[in-house]
């Protein structure tokens, strides 16, 4: 049977599924309840020093912060949400993990925020001393009352501050450590200094602006209001890319891929892209952690039928199977003509919607089938997407890797 098993730092998970920092991990109550789903590991919903919290957000009682109802709205592809950070601050949290730590099975990592370095390691320090499995330096939220506070608002995308809190939280504690951000596509570098400064993994978030939609029976907004969207399809291509400025390291330090798993297939296809875990929330709020057990059985049993023994084997498996824009670009000339569209007539129910939607004309209705006509066709395969029968598919569609790479 394959092994599941990874690590971050010291850590050892059994599996590489983490409930994500989110709203199904907001007091202890919540993590108790995750504990019982046999998760890799858990993070806490972020929060702050109580005092550094008072600068952000003023409390709605006495120790305790606001979140948003009502929040969520399913699309069917994820969540549109807005919501609040931890409602309770580090302090309580730390005694929480006195009290009770030793009571969880699971791994619990602790999650932190600042609006200074020396909010950072104080906190650190606090769920270090507090009995904490690890801790995560949260630079990614992109709540907008976070936003006037340069140490975590947009954190992700200052060098500077990312390589300062890093490295002096580093310093201050010894248990494993690291760090969530958010991706500058433009400029990815950041990402690359949590490994510079000893940090055990770098967490890559793809949550996406959204407002909510509309409706329009009523002309009334899904959710007074909304923040991002998490859980979608969208976010996972998005992480995909992520990952890929991250091909030269994912070796050298464990990556934890967030958002957009919908399958357990997801998780297999984030780990080839050269993710070690990945984090998950929405998925889990909308259909249940009971689905753990189940991914965990099906990846297991997918490792096994390729002859993955463990998911270190796995990691990383498509990279080199990738071609570069350039390279594609640079065979088109030489596989025009070669790479073309072909129709199963058993499947073909002649509805004509390929026809439609083919710029080429390569494509006719004939007898109530489908027709290539193959000196026209382009091999762009927009017709295979069309499909509502999966009765079209691109031939030699491995003679662009063959050509590009010889």
């Amino acid at each position: 049977m394959a092994d599941l098993r990874v690590k971050m730092g010291s850590l050892e998970l059994e599996n590489p599924i983490i409930i994500s920092s989110g709203h199904l991990t907001r007091t202890g109550d919540d993590i108790k309840r995750c504990d019982k789903y046999g998760a890799g590991a858990i993070v806490i919903k972020s929060g702050f020093l109580e005092k550094e919290y008072e600068k952000v957000v003023k409390p709605y009682a006495a120790g305790l912060f606001p979140d948003a109802r009502p929040a969520f709205h399913s699309t069917a592809d994820g969540i549109v949400a807005i919501c609040g950070l931890s409602p309770i601050p580090v302090e309580v949290w730390a005694k929480w993990f006195k009290d009770n730590i030793k009571g969880i099975k699971t791994p619990v990592i602790a999650s932190i925020m600042a609006v200074s370095a020396e909010g950072y390691v104080k906190g650190a320090k606090m769920f270090q001393e507090a009995g904490a499995a690890a801790l995560e330096i949260c630079f990614a939220c992109p709540l907008p009352y976070l936003m006037p506070h340069p140490y975590v608002g947009g954190a992700s995308f200052n060098p500077a501050i990312v390589e300062e809190v890093c490295r002096e939280v580093r310093k201050a504690v010894s248990i494993p450590l690291g760090v969530k951000m958010g991706v500058n596509l433009f400029d990815p570098s950041p990402l690359q200094i949590p490994r510079k400064v000893g940090l055990d993994w770098l967490t890559i978030a793809t949550a996406l602006p959204a407002a909510p939609g509309i409706n329009l029976d009523e002309i009334e907004p899904l959710l007074p209001s909304a923040i991002f969207m998490t859980g979608t399809t969208a976010a996972k291509h998005a992480a995909f890319v992520a990952l890929l400025t991250q091909a030269g390291q994912h070796r050298n330090i464990h990556l934890s891929a967030s958002g957009g798993v919908r399958t357990w297939s997801d998780i297999v296809e984030f780990i080839m892209y050269g993710a070690s875990s990945i984090q998950i929330q929405a998925l889990f709020m909308e259909k249940g952690m009971g689905l753990i057990k189940e991914f965990k059985r099906n990846i297991s049993n997918y490792m096994d039928s390729k002859g993955f023994g463990s998911i270190d084997a796995m990691k990383g498996a498509i990279l080199s199977k990738l071609l570069t824009y350039d390279e594609v670009i640079a065979t088109y000339g030489a596989t025009r003509g070669k790479i073309v569209a072909a129709v199963d007539e058993e499947k073909c129910i002649g509805c004509g919607v390929c026809e439609e939607v083919c710029n080429w004309g390569a494509i006719e209705i004939s007898d109530a089938k489908a027709v290539i006509v193959k000196e026209k066709c382009e091999g762009c395969g927009l017709c295979v997407c069309s499909c509502t029968q999966d009765a079209l598919w691109l031939e030699n569609v491995e003679i662009v890797k063959k050509m590009a790479r010889g």
